[in-house]
């Protein structure tokens, strides 16, 4: 499964809400899925993949897209998926590490 399918899967979202996530068309978003994602767009694919990953390993299965929509203050009152539209992917990724990692103690 690429990066995208396991995006879509794990956050639960359909072509438009992809689209909207990465900044482009939704026309856009579906040739992805069909030809692969471009080179410039892969570095930000595989971090939001690395954060879904890490997020389904973490929580009970089926809440993940629940969390990804609810605003929450660590984001400054955003939904983790407005973080990952802003282009703050990468902040996101070391956020929801060190968070579990304070939750599991030093």
């Amino acid at each position: 499964m690429g990066h995208q399918a396991q995006i879509m899967a794990a956050l639960d979202l359909n072509i438009n809400e992809v689209a909207a996530l990465f900044g482009v068309s939704r026309y856009t978003a579906a040739q992805w899925l069909e030809r692969g994602v471009p080179s410039d767009r892969q570095a930000k694919m595989a971090t939001v993949a690395a954060v879904c990953d890490l997020l389904e390993r973490k929580l009970k299965p089926g809440r993940v897209p629940g969390i990804a929509r609810r605003p929450a203050r660590v984001y400054g009152g955003r939904s983790l998926l407005q973080v990952i539209a802003d282009d703050e992917h990468d902040w996101l990724l070391a956020s929801v590490r060190d968070s579990f990692e304070l939750a599991n103690g030093p």
